[in-house]
């Protein structure tokens, strides 16, 4: 594997980013650098050694994508053109489905040959509807369930009742009879004490449980944002 250097300063700046995850890769898509906020979001232990490696070798969920990411880096590497994308996949400290905002950069030595790609990983800022009504503007969604007053399929149909929708709009959306609609809020409705669509959604924005997006409606994917 040929040697790419990386300087101390960029090093020491890589190794002090507890938010940005980032990794270098060669031209053959093998790892040679990685910090371990990047080896939290690959779900894997700081213990772990990528360097030599394909993503397609390391044990992690976001392997499924390593032909795409390595047609994506050659690419980089032939237009000089950096790539940013969301991937949508099992990420994250808390090990669950959520997306992640991912650049991937030309990397160029001091004759401005493109030696490999450089990557940087982060969380998806995403101001749900209700923060916006409301002012909230700082509230971003989560994807972990802030509370088990709820199981995940009555989290469903309270994340679309905080989005405004009625009984029978949550049924064409979750593939469900209007039935078991009403059995999933009326266990809602016991857990809680109340007793109406107002108070529960009421109740949810008081609790700051309106900015959780069940895992029902992530669906697993690297989109390339274009422009």
């Amino acid at each position: 594997m040929k040697t790419i250097p990386l300087s101390a300063s960029l090093i020491e700046m890589f190794e002090h980013d507890p938010i940005v995850g980032w990794a270098v890769k060669d031209n053959n898509s093998r790892f040679v650098y990685v910090n371990n906020t990047f080896k939290t979001w690959q779900t894997l232990s700081n213990r772990y050694n990528y360097e030599g490696r394909n993503i397609s070798e390391i044990p992690v969920p976001v392997a499924e994508f390593s032909e795409l990411f390595n047609q994506q880096e050659r690419e980089i590497e032939r237009t000089g053109h950096p790539v940013r994308a969301i991937t949508t996949h099992i990420q994250g400290k808390e090990k669950i489905m959520q997306p992640a905002y991912n650049v991937q950069e030309p990397l160029y030595d001091d004759e401005h040959n493109c030696i490999g790609t450089v990557i940087s990983v982060r969380h998806v800022r995403i101001v749900t509807p209700t923060s916006l009504l409301d002012g909230k503007i700082i509230q971003h969604a989560t994807f972990k369930s802030p509370s088990s007053v709820f199981t995940e399929k009555e989290w469903e149909v309270v994340y679309l009742l905080v989005c405004g929708m009625n009984i029978k709009e949550i049924s064409s959306v979750l593939a469900i009879s209007i039935d078991a609609v009403n059995g999933r809020l009326r266990s809602c409705y016991r857990k809680t004490g109340l007793n109406s669509v107002f108070a529960l959604t009421d109740y949810c924005r008081q609790s700051q449980f309106d900015n959780y997006i069940p895992a029902f409606f992530l669906k697993k994917g690297h989109i390339i944002i274009r422009g």
